[in-house]
């Protein structure tokens, strides 16, 4: 089998399923949010977004180790094999970190998870919009002009999720309360507020991959 040829198709398949699984969580967010439609269909709804969310999250993790392995393949990333092996560990222990703050009950250490990923998804963007702004600052370039374009885009959509994870913040309460079968006019406020206030910076994310790809096919 081509190694090269199965890391691109693995890499299409991510965009696909990061994109696509966002526009369902985007869609769904409207009933749940919806205070005219019953709880039961809002909670299911809620149920369905929570599982579809899962599928951009994924995607997220793998795409980074997938899209540098491309490069390093391409031979326009000058990597070590070990440097490479290095970031498919990192990429393993993102999506192993990912599985498990969703699959894990509420408790003090999926707490200190949670704060870990946060602050490790900070540094990661960080590093990536800064590697790529060196490399396409400097007169010795690191890497192609859309090589260190995609870095530093992947960087922005890192920090879209965070904001978008602090703009839910007032969401898990007021949803709870939903379920409970207990929610007021100030729960249906929040839920709608929250969501709402996520949007741009998913649609933000909608457009990032969306030139990120046309960058990867040299379209731009």
């Amino acid at each position: 089998m081509n190694e090269y040829l199965l890391i691109k198709l693995l890499h299409i398949l991510g965009f696909a399923y990061w994109l696509g699984g966002d526009l369902g969580v985007f869609y769904s967010s409207y009933f749940v949010a919806d205070a005219n439609r019953s709880t039961d269909v809002r909670v299911a709804t809620a149920k369905i977004l929570f599982a579809l969310d899962q599928a951009p999250r994924i995607c997220m993790t793998l795409m980074l180790p997938l899209g540098t392995h491309l490069a390093w393949k391409l031979g326009v990333l000058n990597l070590s094999a070990t440097t490479m092996a290095l970031i498919w560990l990192m990429g393993a222990a993102w999506l192993t970190m990912v599985i498990t703050l969703h699959a894990a009950a509420q408790s003090k250490g999926k707490a200190m998870l949670t704060v870990f990923d946060f602050f490790f998804r900070i540094t990661l963007a960080l590093g990536l919009i800064a590697a790529g702004a060196i490399s396409l600052l400097t007169s010795e370039p690191l890497m192609p002009y859309w090589l260190a374009a995609k870095l530093m885009i992947f960087g922005g959509l890192v920090g879209c999720g965070l904001i978008v994870r602090i703009k839910l913040k007032p969401f898990g309460p007021a949803f709870a309360n939903l379920a409970r079968g207990q929610a007021d006019d100030s729960d249906n406020a929040a839920i709608r507020a929250s969501l709402a206030g996520t949007r741009p910076f998913v649609v933000t994310i909608w457009a990032g991959l969306i030139a990120s790809a046309a960058l990867g096919i040299h379209l731009i």
